[in-house]
């Protein structure tokens, strides 16, 4: 890798998420202050321009940040489709990062905008992939969603939240050109939107990196035993000292809705919701309050029965 004292980080956002980034953000840059540069880059459908200037009003707050602003539709117009399951759009984007970003850089990591930095990423950036195109965290999953995009039970799958991603080999390899090969077979259809298709898509290339640096909050919800009888996990998956370790020393936490509503929605049960409240608090969106549960009663229901009814 070419670039220690730069760190590159990349983020897809529509209007509706950029509060939400802004938080995320903050935390990013807040908790890596050790680096020369901080670079940030924001794939951006839609986003208002009020939005765009509070988010450059939180770089701005940091003496080593520049961010720069890449605008999603040109890609976007390329996707064909066929969605039954809602997703913003804005999630494909980071299927297109080897092409948004210039053939000069050579690594960078993308992240969720529902994500929340806890602790210096310099172990992470510094990462040796070994020959593999992406670092990922292993996610648990049910053996048909594996299945959909040509994974055997036993294969791992992983959370495309965050992705430390050599640039030059995703070049090297065709991986664009595989990745709409894929989507044209599954004719715009991919269970997990564009997790499956990366999963699809990078079988064998991907090493597994410490749970810490994607802490989905299945995992505060659920332990370690029901995790793997929920998901008849064939996989194997992090072992449960790792899981706890991870809990109480996360570097990244990645807000899923899983079993419960996200922190900036009233009723959310994450134990470390407070800590999205406190990065927001620094960012022009101060003061935001939390907006209204609007999921259904069903879904609602199947959330409780789990937080306190396991199995």
């Amino acid at each position: 890798m070419k670039s220690n004292n730069t760190l590159r980080v990349i983020y897809s956002s529509d209007d509706n998420y950029a509060r939400h980034l802004g938080a995320s953000v903050y935390s990013l840059l807040d908790c890596n202050r050790g680096y020369e540069q901080v670079v940030v880059y924001i794939i951006e459908n839609n986003i208002s321009r009020d939005n765009k200037e509070k988010l450059t009003a939180v770089a701005d707050g940091f003496d080593n940040t520049q961010i720069c602003f890449i605008s999603f539709d040109k890609w976007r117009d390329s996707l064909k489709l066929d969605m039954p399951w809602h997703i913003s759009v804005s999630a494909y984007a980071r299927l297109f990062v080897s092409e948004m970003i210039d053939l000069s850089i050579d690594r960078i990591l993308y992240l969720d905008c529902d994500m929340i930095v806890t602790s210096s990423l310099k172990e992470l950036w510094e990462t040796d992939l070994s020959g593999c195109i992406v670092g990922a965290v292993q996610d648990a999953v049910p053996d048909s969603i594996k299945s959909a995009v040509g994974l055997d039970s036993t294969d791992k799958y992983f959370n495309s939240g965050m992705l430390l991603i050599d640039l030059d080999k995703w070049r090297s390899e065709n991986i664009q050109g595989k990745i709409t090969d894929f989507l044209n077979e599954k004719n715009g259809r991919v269970i997990h939107h564009d997790q499956g298709v990366l999963n699809g898509v990078l079988k064998d290339k991907v090493k597994f990196v410490p749970l810490k640096y994607d802490l989905m909050t299945v995992h505060y919800i659920l332990d370690f035993k029901h995790i793997n009888k929920y998901f008849d996990n064939h996989a194997q998956f992090y072992g449960e000292e790792e899981i706890e370790t991870a809990k109480k020393e996360p570097a990244i936490l990645h807000y899923t809705p899983s079993f419960t509503c996200r922190p900036w929605v009233k009723g959310c049960k994450h134990p470390l919701k407070d800590l999205y409240w406190q990065a927001l608090s620094n960012t022009p969106w101060k003061g935001a309050k939390e907006e209204k549960n609007t999921a259904k009663f069903k879904s609602r229901l199947v959330d409780f029965r789990y937080r306190n009814f396991p199995f």
